[in-house]
């Protein structure tokens, strides 16, 4: 009758005792407090009950320890289970760091007329006279690294050209990824804000801003130009096939020359292809001249633009400008497969056919106009069959003739027209042979009447499912739109410049048809948008990071609604929708100028590596022309046999040679299901000059002889920078300073006033008050007491004769 009083009251002690120490620490959120009161009340009663049990066969004193040593044990287990841990809120007093960026560039080593000594030299006099250093070193920790094309510890070996280029960018985002947040104090630049790298500055900036680690900058340099003449800008093609235009554009600029004229020349190996003269009107003068020229020899051609005739310039080494185009005769195997003769058809057969002859063409009508009584002879499209025989009428044959397309065009098909094994196929002809798949709408079947599972899979928007027809869908006028991401696509551009561009196509006649769809897919992006004139407009960032995501959705909406051509990575190929089958319309009053433009693009695009080297059965080609010594080399291989079936290799590799010298050696590795794609990742190279990569192998050697080769080399140009940069712009970017300033909490201020920055580093406040958790059961030495209990109990009872 005892147990049943004593019981409750444990249970009650041990409930109040959790609860009182819940108040301190935090115990476990798994188990309820009185779910552990009533299991150690029931436990306490057990080990009493025990006691009466034994204390008859060993004597009191031992019966009255073992009792001891259990409770104890039990108490400890308990503590265990409970997992208190001491919750608290602490100040501490970071270790601060603030790093000095000095901008190295070729720039900040100029002394500007009328100044005593360099940029660089006067930005570090600047600091070392007011001595902000110094002060900032008692308290912090400072450490000074040297920023140009790429961010170097003071001391440290410097690339080649390493000084040819000013990233700001890099440089404080390197500063970003080495220092931890909490120990950032900021950052003092001295710079001439002479940014020339890809990267915005701004978005750095607004890092440091949202860490409160204010970026101070010294600015040095002069506002007044040089007299001085320069490229400043080259935009040229990386690869065209031969026998195409070649487009190029050059920005110049021309500080002190006004009333004068230059001679601008586009030149090949040496050789003059065409030279323009520049009228100079103005005293600071900007002109963008450009070039269109046919070259008439294949390869990689070494091209340069100079400017001649003007005399007293202060930088000599920045009026040429040396680029690299691979003109190939290479060509892209393209599958058209539509189910009747509608117009985009038409064009597009017409055009990929008969004019432009760097696509091998198959296409396939499944309802072609027929005369009665005539046989259909059954020929499946083949990217073997030879150039010119492009009319086929069955679908290919097999997987592997699939995948020897590089680009797949599929218009409005009927779903059963292409089986779900067949879309299988095409789903891995994109995903891990990476070519591309576009799919031209249609009112009637495509892409909304899709069935397949794998082909559905592929499409990159949320269409409207069923058998329904949109004949009469978004029949009111539109023109043609850019979204901020197709305004600098390589798939939608018409004209060099941004602003010409984004005319042309609002210049494109009013179409009246295009598929609606219900949303876009994650990853999916747009590209053209229709614009019916009466939209909501334009779509503004926000003040703040919470209105600006909110602005982008909102933005991605409206492109959803209005989408005319979307794209989206699929594995290791692309997908494109057309949500109009009328680009035929780009021909009106121009012929085939942009509707060959945008398709030449787009395929050009999607299907896969330039391969610019080798011949029908084994090409070769690197990522890029021309490489920095930052960059990586990326090289690729293709071996194909006759009939354009992947050839496998164990022994592939790359050989690196410079003036006949093997430098380097590596294995290239097959790109799985690829169809015949193999690759290589060779390091940066520190040294300027021309390369050359030769591709090595058993297969190599067969297949390059039965091409009647002696083998397959391509070769590359490592250089300081892609263009004269660092010394085309030479003046103080004073307002790029200020933006960087204002946005990450900080000041400008010249070299003689340097010591103004010192207050944004010290400030009041800077402990950090952090919480802090300690376990106070997840140790060793708890678990070490439960053990030593339990030992102690096991000793005891087996000393009095116990079991």
């Amino acid at each position: 009758m005892k147990h049943l009083i004593r019981i409750p009251i444990v249970f009650l002690v041990l409930w109040g005792v959790l609860t009182g120490l819940g108040s301190i620490v935090r115990l476990t959120p798994d188990r309820p407090v009185w779910g552990i009161a009533v299991g150690g009340a029931l436990a306490i009663e057990a080990i009493l009950l025990l006691y009466r049990y034994e204390s008859g066969a060993v004597a009191p004193r031992r019966a009255r320890w073992m009792v001891a040593w259990r409770l104890a044990a039990l108490a400890v287990l308990g503590w265990i289970l409970i997992e208190p841990v001491w919750v608290r809120m602490v100040e501490r007093e970071p270790q601060r760091e603030v790093v000095v960026v000095l901008d190295d560039s070729a720039s900040m080593h100029l002394t500007d007329d009328g100044a005593a000594a360099s940029r660089m030299d006067l930005g570090k006099a600047g600091l070392e006279v007011s001595g902000i250093l110094d002060r900032i070193g008692e308290t912090m920790k400072v450490r000074t690294v040297l920023a140009a094309r790429s961010i170097r510890e003071d001391g440290e070996s410097k690339a080649a050209g390493w000084n040819d280029a000013t990233d700001l960018a890099s440089a404080l985002g390197t500063v970003l990824e080495q220092v931890p947040p909490d120990s950032l104090a900021g950052v003092i630049m001295v710079s001439d804000g002479r940014h020339n790298r890809p990267g915005h500055v701004e978005d750095v900036a607004r890092r440091f801003g949202i860490l409160d680690a204010p970026v101070g900058i010294i600015a040095s340099g002069s506002v007044e130009p040089p007299k001085d003449a320069s490229i400043l800008e080259v935009k040229a093609p990386e690869a065209i096939h031969l026998g195409d235009r070649m487009r190029v554009a050059a920005a110049l600029k021309f500080d002190g020359y006004k009333g004068k004229q230059a001679k601008v020349r586009l030149m090949r190996d040496g050789k003059l292809l065409e030279e323009r003269v520049v009228q100079v009107p103005q005293d600071h003068h900007r002109e963008e001249v450009r070039f269109v020229t046919v070259p008439e020899e294949g390869g990689v051609g070494g091209f340069r633009i100079e400017i001649d005739g003007l005399e007293g310039e202060r930088f000599a080494d920045n009026n040429g400008w040396d680029f690299e185009t691979s003109i190939t005769d290479a060509r892209t195997n393209v599958l058209i497969v539509e189910g009747t003769p509608r117009w985009e058809f038409r064009y597009l057969r017409n055009l990929f056919y008969g004019r432009d002859k760097s696509v091998h063409l198959q296409y396939v009508l499944l309802h072609p106009d027929r005369i009665a009584g005539q046989e259909e002879e059954e020929i499946p499209a083949s990217a073997s069959r030879p150039f010119g025989e492009a009319q086929a009428t069955r679908l290919p044959a097999t997987a592997e003739e699939w995948r020897k397309f590089d680009v797949i065009i599929l218009g409005d098909i009927e779903p059963d027209a292409i089986d779900e094994a067949t879309w299988e196929i095409i789903a891995g002809c994109v995903k891990e042979r990476a070519a591309m798949l576009v799919m031209v709408a249609g009112p009637q079947f495509m892409p909304h009447g899709l069935t397949s599972v794998a082909g559905r899979e592929l499409v990159p928007v949320e269409g409207y499912e069923g058998r329904r027809s949109f004949y009469s869908a978004g029949g009111e006028p539109f023109r043609i739109s850019l979204t901020s991401e197709g305004r600098a696509h390589p798939v939608t551009q018409q004209s060099s410049g941004e602003t010409e561009n984004a005319a042309v196509w609002a210049g494109f006649p009013e179409l009246r048809w295009r598929q609606p769809i219900a949303g876009l897919k994650e990853g999916a992006e747009v590209l053209l948008t229709a614009d019916d004139g009466r939209g909501p407009g334009q779509v503004t960032g926000g003040r703040d990071l919470g209105e600006a995501l909110d602005a982008m959705v909102k933005r991605r909406e409206q492109e959803a609604k209005s989408a005319l051509l979307v794209t989206r990575q699929s594995g290791k190929g692309k997908v494109a929708l057309l949500l109009t089958d009328r680009t035929w319309r780009l021909r009106e009053g121009a012929g085939d100028l942009y509707h060959h433009r945008f398709w030449g693009n787009l395929v050009r695009w999607g299907a896969g590596p330039v391969l610019r080297a080798g011949a029908s059965r084994v090409r070769l080609g690197t990522d890029q022309l021309t490489y920095t010594a930052d960059d990586k080399i990326t090289v690729t291989a293709r071996l194909r046999d006759s009939e354009l079936s992947p050839v496998e290799s164990t022994d592939l590799t790359a050989e690196l040679v410079r003036d006949g010298q093997v430098l380097t050696s590596v294995a290239m590795s097959a790109v799985e299901n690829s169809s015949g794609l193999y690759e290589a990742v060779m390091e940066p190279l520190a040294d300027a000059g021309r390369y050359e990569i030769r591709l090595q192998g058993a297969e190599v050697a067969r297949l390059t002889a039965e091409d009647g080769a002696n083998g397959v080399s391509v070769g590359l140009r490592v250089v300081g920078s892609r263009g004269p940069v660092e010394l085309a712009e030479t003046t103080l970017n004073r307002g790029l300073l200020d933006t960087v300033a204002q946005l990450s909490g900080g000041k400008v201020v010249t070299p003689d006033a340097a010591a103004e920055l010192a207050g944004l580093f010290f400030k009041d406040g800077n402990a950090r008050t952090e919480l802090r958790e300690t376990p106070l059961w997840d140790n060793g030495w708890v678990l070490g007491l439960f053990a030593i209990l339990l030992t102690a109990e096991w000793v005891t009872r087996r000393g009095g004769g116990l079991p």
